[in-house]
C-alpha cells in the first residue's frame, strides 16, 4: 500500500509542472512586457493504475495547491519565467499522512529559434528547486528532489470555422535528482478563439514516461497521461480568468486523478 501512495504522489507533481509549461508554450513575451497567473488546483482519487495499469482501490489522495507563475519578455524572442507554489497534501486510509508547506520553485527561459507563416520554435531550459527536504512524512515522498527541465515547443496558428485557433507541441526532458527515475515529457495544446470573442477554449493532454525504475525503496517506473479541457474569459484586455478540469484515463504506477484548476491572468 504504501509504495501505491507514492507513486500517487510523484504523479501529481508531475502534471503540476506540465500545466506550467503548457500555459506559455511556445509563444514568447514581447519586450518588456509582465505577465503574472494566479492559479489554485483541487485534485483527488481513490484508484490507482498498478504495474500492468489495472486501476485498484487505494487510500484516498487529497492535494490542493496555490501556485504564482510570471513571465517577462527580456526581448521580443527571450522571456524568462518563475513560479512559486504553496501546497497541502493528506492520505486517509489505512495509510494516513499530510504533508503542507512550499512547493518547487521554478526558474527558467525560454528561446524563440524560429517564427514564419504562422509557426513558431522556441527551446526551453528551467530548474526546479524542492520546497520539501524530509521524505519522513509519507505525503512528502516524491516531492524531496530538485530537478532540471530541457524541452523543445512548436507552435501553430491557424484560422478555421470563424476563428482564430492554435497547436501547441512540446517535447521535453526531465532530469529528477534522487530516488525518482528521469522522464520524457510530451504536452500537446489546442486553443481556439471565435473571431470578437472574449471566450478562448482549450484542450490539453500531458504525458510523462518515466525511463527507468527508481531507486531507493519504491521500484515504480510511470506512465501518466492526463487530459484537460477549460475555457479562458478575457475581462477586460489584461486580466483573464481560466476554469478547467482533468482526469487520468490510463496509467502505470499512477494515481487515477481528477481534479478542477482555477486561474487568473494579469498582463502588463
Amino acid at each position: 500500500m504504501r509504495g501505491i501512495v507514492v507513486g500517487v504522489l510523484i504523479a501529481t507533481c508531475g502534471m503540476l509542472a506540465g500545466l506550467c509549461s503548457a500555459r506559455a508554450g511556445a509563444f514568447t513575451m514581447p519586450e518588456g512586457e509582465i505577465k503574472l497567473f494566479a492559479v489554485a488546483f483541487a485534485q483527488e482519487g481513490d484508484q490507482y493504475f498498478d504495474r500492468k495499469g489495472r486501476p485498484q482501490p487505494r487510500d484516498h489522495f487529497l492535494k490542493r495547491e496555490l501556485q504564482l507563475f510570471g513571465e517577462y519578455g527580456w526581448t521580443d524572442a527571450l522571456t524568462l519565467f518563475a513560479a512559486a507554489s504553496l501546497q497541502d497534501i493528506s492520505v486517509r486510509g489505512e495509510a494516513r499522512s499530510r504533508r503542507t508547506g512550499l512547493g518547487r520553485v521554478e526558474l527558467g527561459v525560454r528561446r524563440r529559434l524560429y517564427a514564419n507563416d504562422g509557426w513558431i520554435v522556441s527551446a526551453q531550459a528551467s530548474g526546479l528547486i524542492s520546497g520539501a527536504r524530509s521524505s519522513d512524512d509519507l505525503a512528502a515522498i516524491g516531492e524531496t528532489d530538485d530537478q532540471a527541465d530541457v524541452r523543445a515547443l512548436v507552435a501553430r496558428s491557424f484560422e478555421a470555422f470563424g476563428g482564430h485557433g492554435f497547436v501547441d507541441l512540446q517535447a521535453g526532458y526531465r532530469a529528477r535528482f534522487g530516488d525518482p527515475a528521469d522522464e520524457a515529457r510530451f504536452d500537446a495544446t489546442l486553443g481556439w478563439r471565435r473571431a470578437g470573442s472574449r471566450w478562448q477554449w482549450l484542450a490539453q493532454s500531458f504525458n510523462t514516461f518515466g525511463l527507468s525504475r527508481w531507486d531507493g525503496r519504491y521500484p515504480l517506473r510511470q506512465r501518466i497521461h492526463k487530459l484537460q479541457t477549460g475555457a479562458l474569459y478575457d475581462l477586460t484586455a489584461a486580466l483573464s480568468l481560466y476554469a478547467a478540469a482533468f482526469t487520468t484515463p490510463i496509467g502505470r504506477d499512477a494515481l487515477d486523478e481528477r481534479g478542477l484548476v482555477l486561474g487568473l491572468a494579469c498582463r502588463f
